[in-house]
């Protein structure tokens, strides 16, 4: 039986046995974003072959540094040695390019392509449009310009401009973006890093400004959960501040050990360990519309 595969053109393929196809979606979050790595080391050492990434904010970003090729423990090594300092202290609001510039510049000293399709694998990023109002996914062309915008939060960052457009961080509208992967892959695995807590007493400025942002990012983000056939929050990030990039061992490790955890009981992610699944004589025709809607 022939199967439909779309190709990242858009066009629709025939083939006589379609590949599983694996894709990871990777919530924003700012420094909590940093448990995505301790998520893919798990990965890493189940053998578990991420075919596509998806992701906003710094979701986007440390999706980026994988599908470039980074190892979780090169992207770990790099976390750790970024300066807080330099990310601005989100004190009273502000909007500077202090902060979002410093993040460029980590871009070009640690990737190496410039490109989306340079890419090892496949790469898409949300950013939000002002101008019109909606969520956009970029994946062609160059891939510093929307990758500031994603990560340029309101009041936090100054807006970014790209081809005569106003964008920002792409998690006010869609923290989850998992729309792009869901007829490229067969299964996709959405990862969350940006828990929802009650908050009680009164909250000062910043407080109240940092909590609007978080109605805002997990309203758009519970919707897409649904989409995705699998699904993990990791447990304990609420206690990290956004900006706690000084505490990325431990927010790196709660990732880790709550992946761990997640692959043990979903041992169907384990069909995902055949490396270079196009090329493999051993691929077999694609079951796995089986774990859809679990």
């Amino acid at each position: 039986m022939f199967q439909a595969l779309f190709s990242l053109t858009g066009q629709s393929v025939e083939t006589e046995q379609t590949p599983c196809r694996l894709g990871m979606v990777l919530s924003g979050g700012a420094a909590r974003g940093i448990a995505h790595i301790g998520v893919l080391k798990a990965f890493e050492e189940n053998g578990i072959e991420i075919d596509y990434f998806s992701g906003a904010s710094m979701g986007a970003i440390i999706a980026l540094f994988s599908a470039s090729g980074k190892t979780a423990d090169e992207m770990l090594d790099i976390a750790l040695q970024l300066k807080k300092r330099k990310l601005k202290k989100f004190g009273k609001l502000h909007i500077g390019k202090v902060g979002i510039d410093y993040i460029g510049k980590q871009i070009d000293k640690h990737i190496p392509q410039k490109s989306f399709e340079e890419l090892e694998k496949p790469l898409f990023v949300c950013l939000t449009n002002m101008g019109t109002g909606n969520f956009e996914i970029f994946s062609t062309g160059a891939i510093l310009p929307p990758l500031k915008a994603t990560a340029a939060i309101p009041v936090k960052y100054k807006e970014q401009d790209i081809n005569g457009m106003t964008y920002v961080d792409g998690g006010m509208l869609n923290n989850l973006p998992v729309e792009p992967l869901r007829d490229r892959c067969t299964t996709v695995v959405g990862i969350s890093v940006n828990p929802m807590e009650e908050k009680t007493g009164k909250l000062k400025l910043r407080t109240k400004v940092v909590r609007l942002i978080d109605l805002v990012v997990n309203e758009n983000e519970t919707r897409r959960v649904e989409l995705c056939d699998f699904h993990l929050e990791v447990p304990g990030l609420g206690a990290y501040d956004l900006e706690e990039y000084d505490k990325a061992q431990e927010i790196y490790d709660l990732g880790y050990q709550a992946a761990k955890v997640f692959i043990a009981e979903n041992p169907e992610l384990l069909t995902f360990k055949t490396k270079n699944h196009e090329n493999s004589e051993s691929v077999k025709p694609c079951d796995c519309d089986m774990f859809r809607g679990l």
